[in-house]
């Protein structure tokens, strides 16, 4: 058996859910898509429909753009640990931020 199989039949599907939740599937955000990624528009209709999912290349690149789509990969590679690690280190750096905004309105004493 092969035990990429499973992957396999999930990825076009699992990928097509994250683009559509990220991007939607309007005739405008496919061509968004495709000049994010270079392919052309029928490729991403293709993908947004599960027909087939994007090459390595194009996946990389709408893992730079989505983070429905990073977090698709990683729970099709069972890392949902490193999606965790992600989501936590997003909030430190946003609070980091509102910290740093707030302190020079604080009275000094």
């Amino acid at each position: 058996m092969d035990p990429g199989a499973d992957v396999e039949a999930a990825f076009a599907a699992v990928i097509a859910d994250a683009l559509r939740k990220d991007f939607g599937d309007a005739p405008t955000h496919v061509k968004h898509i495709a000049r994010l990624t270079g392919a052309n528009a029928r490729t991403v209709q293709n993908w947004l429909q599960a027909r087939n999912g994007p090459s390595g290349s194009g996946l990389v690149v709408l893992m730079r753009h989505s983070d429905e789509v990073t977090a698709a990969v990683l729970a099709l590679a069972d890392r949902e640990d490193l999606l965790r690690q992600a989501v936590t280190a997003a909030r430190l750096a946003r609070l980091r931020a509102a910290i740093m905004s707030v302190l020079p309105h604080l009275p000094e004493g």
